[in-house]
């Protein structure tokens, strides 16, 4: 595999607020008399790092806590665990106003990144850099440009659109109809498509190519499709950019779906590395790294999906190795989620996806009998009525073992053993995705996780493809193909003819059956039922937490601070 340099977001230090971003490098503190903002942006240096500093606000919402938040509770697929405080995000209760913190911050980032934006997209024809160059850093800029606006138009409907630099204090903002904005979004991506390089032309991994900008569109396309505004063509065009990506832009579906995520490391475990994030598959990710000086926050996704195993045996405890870590216990399987992926023999995407096994890793208050080693805690999709007596689990001293089958719990399977216990399911311990593993982080307590987030893959595109031709076709005989590709990439070696599914089996609900087993909990559930329209059905079928849950929250809340600190009327959103 090709090793490539990671981008690495600069901050800029300037005059004006506005333009100022959180460093990603170190700075440089020389004071340059007569350097000013216009002087500085009009360098080859100052451009780049402008451009490079556009990058960064992604990083206030991908791996973090407020974006997960945003779009992984509330969903058919995960749920709140026992810890943390903004469990109103998945419940749909009091709380989830325009005064959460949760929803303030996406916004100021997404808006501070806008701002970068059209600094340099403003400032572009002074700038003294070779005119190639600068087509492709605007480019790059237009990419990132369009996808800040359409996070928000996704979120919040109508909101302040402007495509030219704030300098200064502003106190007045519009509601742009979302009509607009998804036309200036798409006037952007298409600007980027035709100036971006393809695949392997980008001078460091992490930058936009001309795939990320054609996937974009295609999305943004999909998502249009299913509105009032939408256009006639909306879902072919995003059929036909989908599968421009699919067939010509280099970028293929990995063998092995564990490998998007983890590597081996050579004796059967699994790693986060270089490697793993730098595959073929991935087709824009946002950068970390385990420089800490570098890394701000961090991706902390490491935390949030991780269950509290170390309470429920002796013999546990907190560790940086695989499989251990620090739990901060946030978001919880739905027990739908899990079902999903059965045939559990024959789709392999929840063994190659879940960790449901702690092994005894202390001798320290070990249950008699056990080893270092040995299984400590197990969760089966069984109830107990169905678990063989004989299983190797029931034998081992001390284990613990959970379900998260829906079926009732049958205690009396396990009265014949006193040192076994079958639990129904816990609210703390479930199944941990392996996707968000990060064992190069210098200590168990270290938040700052340094694993790329993968934003748009190959794997994505060829449901967005299966997507579009399903709406575009009004039947699934042009979709199955893709359908069935991610299927047969996703079944135990033999068993690919029998993951395959006919054309009429494919329907809107298949397919996002399809997309949770093969993109769950990568920040963009919540979206996909908005776009869909299946977002209260779904999560009403789904997610017993969440029965709150009503039309009206498929708009998220205005935050308070943009309406208080707005002279004309902003208005709210309804219900809020």
């Amino acid at each position: 595999m090709r090793k490539m340099k990671k981008l690495k977001y600069l901050m800029t230090v300037v005059a004006v607020a506005s333009l100022t971003c959180i460093s990603c490098d170190v700075l440089d503190e020389q004071i340059i008399s007569g350097v000013t903002v216009d002087t500085y942006y009009n360098t080859p240096d100052g451009f780049r790092a402008a451009a490079n500093a556009a990058y960064e606000s992604f990083r206030d919402f991908y791996g973090d806590e407020a974006g997960c938040a945003m779009t992984v509770f509330g969903t058919d697929e995960y749920t709140n665990g026992g810890h943390g405080g903004y469990q109103y995000f998945n419940k749909y209760i009091a709380g989830l106003d325009g005064e959460a913190g949760y929803i303030w911050d996406p916004w100021v980032a997404f808006y501070e990144g806008i701002n970068t934006c059209n600094a340099v997209i403003g400032r572009a024809p002074d700038a003294d850099i070779p005119e190639a160059e600068k087509a492709v850093l605007v480019g790059e800029v237009k990419f990132l440009r369009a996808n800040y606006y359409f996070l928000l138009v996704q979120f919040w409907g109508p909101v302040h659109l402007t495509l030219e630099e704030t300098i200064g204090v502003e106190t007045e903002a519009f509601r742009t109809p979302e009509a607009e904005i998804y036309d200036a979004i798409i006037a952007d991506l298409e600007d980027a498509i035709d100036v971006l390089p393809g695949k392997g032309g980008e001078k460091e991994f992490g930058r936009i190519t001309k795939p990320a900008a054609q996937h974009a569109l295609a999305l943004v396309y999909l998502t249009r499709a299913y509105q009032p505004y939408g256009q006639s063509s909306d879902f072919s065009d995003a059929a036909d950019l989908a599968e421009e990506v699919i067939n010509n832009s280099g970028h293929m579906l990995l063998d092995n779906y564990q490998r998007i995520y983890n590597s081996d490391d050579g004796s059967g475990g699994l790693v986060h590395s270089s490697e793993s994030e730098q595959n073929d598959e991935i087709i824009w990710s946002i950068q970390y790294t385990e420089d800490l000086l570098l890394n701000d926050e961090g991706n902390r996704d490491h935390l949030y999906f991780r269950c509290w195993y170390e309470t429920f045996n002796d013999g546990l405890d907190r560790a940086l190795g695989h499989g251990y870590g620090r739990p901060w216990i946030r978001f919880r399987p739905t027990a739908w989620l899990l079902e999903n992926f059965r045939p559990l023999d024959v789709d392999a995407r929840y063994v190659k996806s879940f960790q449901d096994t702690w092994y005894y890793n202390t001798d320290r208050n070990i249950p008699a009998g056990a080893n270092v080693g040995d299984t400590a805690v197990y969760i089966t999709d069984k109830t107990a009525a169905e678990l063989d007596t004989a299983a190797m689990y029931a034998r081992l001293p001390g284990v613990k073992i959970f379900t998260w089958n829906l079926s009732e719990i049958d205690q009396d399977w396990c009265l014949w053993r006193t040192d076994v216990s079958v639990n129904s399911p816990n609210i703390n311990i479930f199944p941990v995705p392996w996707k968000w593993e990060d064992n190069l982080r210098p200590s168990l307590n270290e938040t700052r996780g340094g694993r790329d987030f993968p934003v748009y893959r190959l794997g994505e595109t060829y449901l967005v493809a299966a997507e579009a031709m399903l709406g575009r076709d009004g039947n699934g005989n042009n979709a199955m193909q893709y359908i069935n590709a991610i299927r047969e990439r996703a079944a135990f070696d033999g068993m690919e003819a029998a993951m395959n599914v006919g054309a009429g089996e494919i329907d809107l609900d298949f397919i996002l059956d399809e997309w949770s087993r093969e993109c769950f909990g990568e920040q963009s559930r919540w979206l996909d039922l908005k776009r869909t329209g299946k977002l209260v059905e779904r999560v009403k079928l789904h997610n017993p937490d969440a029965q709150n849950i009503k039309d009206f929250h498929a708009l998220r809340p205005i935050p308070v601070n943009q309406i208080t600190r707005t002279t004309n009327d902003f208005g709210q959103n309804p219900g809020y």
